[in-house]
């Protein structure tokens, strides 16, 4: 089963008018999270199946759970087009999601749901539905220029490793432009035998080369945000990302070659220097639970916590139809 069996639309083959209508509900709220942009989810289209349709006000979107092997789709919190959120139609637009879950027998269930938003649901569903925090999904937002001067007793070490590179290496920070893509590969390449990686790393990285090499068809877009670090002619740091909202932008990818020190604080303040003044945060996303990348974003002082929350149906929960889920689940507490 397919999660395209679910919503009428997919992402692999977008015409202009569907992607003028996505970005319509992707740019119609502060949703607070780096999955909720277009790009983020047209580049990793051919990597997680995802489907779309728009239902009542709102747009549902659903895809494959790579995370388990098995077929359950997930669903993002439905977006709204003109920042409103109706709870009657809300409520319409959630029930026949559903619907479209259960008639495939596949367990439904809300992922990625912004902590400011859960409480939306909890109202259009009093006392039926039981939301749970996701701590690996919760995404850094970082102080912009914090994170150019790593200023402050906290950021010092980093500070530190920054000013070493700063004295002993020349280097030249430019844009990306589409045909530094070999460059990048080259990097990637390096990057990925500095460290011993887990199966899961490794397919991440393998799904990341898919997801930048369609990000190089969008770099003349005003909104997407690019810089390499070059040394000796040789690009050895790189980051991506795009504006998700009026004052912060997601980076979705940085890398940098490890035998030069300090070259990933210096790749970072660039790509935050090249940024506009109406910027203010950088949402340098999840960690994914990964232990030795959760002390690396926590060291670097977040500002706050974009919190991510998964929600259900009580009902669905006590039948046993959530994977994952036993009766003594004990849920989270709810954003408001």
């Amino acid at each position: 089963m397919e999660s395209t069996d679910i919503f009428s639309h997919c992402f692999r083959n977008l015409p202009e008018k569907d992607i003028a209508l996505l970005k319509k509900y992707f740019d119609g709220y502060d949703y607070q999270g780096a999955t909720y942009t277009f790009l983020a989810n047209y580049i990793w289209r051919k990597d997680y199946d995802l489907s779309w349709e728009v239902i009542g006000d709102y747009l549902c979107m659903a895809s494959m759970d790579t995370t388990t092997g098995r077929p359950t789709a997930i669903i993002a919190m439905p977006m709204t087009e003109d920042g409103n959120y109706d709870l009657v139609r809300l409520r319409e637009t959630v029930i026949e999601a559903k619907r479209r879950f259960d008639v495939n027998d596949i367990p439904f269930s809300i992922r990625f749901i912004p902590g400011h938003m859960v409480h939306l649901l909890d109202r259009a569903f009093p006392n039926q539905m039981e939301f749970r925090h996701d701590r690996d999904d919760d995404e850094y937002v970082y102080d912009k220029k914090k994170l150019i001067t790593l200023s402050g007793r906290a950021l010092h070490k980093k500070k530190n490793h920054m000013n070493f590179f700063l004295k002993n290496f020349s280097y030249e920070a430019k844009p990306i432009t589409a045909d530094m893509l070999p460059d990048i590969i080259r990097l990637d390449e390096i990057v990925r035998k500095e460290h011993e990686r887990s199966e899961e790393e490794t397919k991440s990285l393998g799904e990341e080369h898919h997801a930048i090499a369609e990000m190089m068809d969008f770099l003349d877009d005003p909104d997407v945000y690019t810089m390499a670090i070059f040394i000796d002619g040789k690009m050895q740091a790189y980051a991506i990302g795009e504006r998700m909202s009026a004052d912060t932008v997601a980076e979705h990818f940085e890398k940098a070659n490890i035998e030069y020190r300090g070259l990933y604080q210096v790749i970072c303040s660039e790509f935050c220097k090249s940024l506009p003044e109406d910027i203010l945060f950088v949402n340098r996303e999840e960690d994914m639970g990964l232990p030795n990348l959760r002390r690396a974003k926590k060291a670097l002082r977040p500002h706050h916590m974009a919190e991510k929350f998964s929600g259900w149906f009580i009902a669905d929960r006590e039948n046993g139809l959530i994977p994952g889920v036993d009766e003594d689940f004990s849920p989270g507490g709810i954003g408001n």
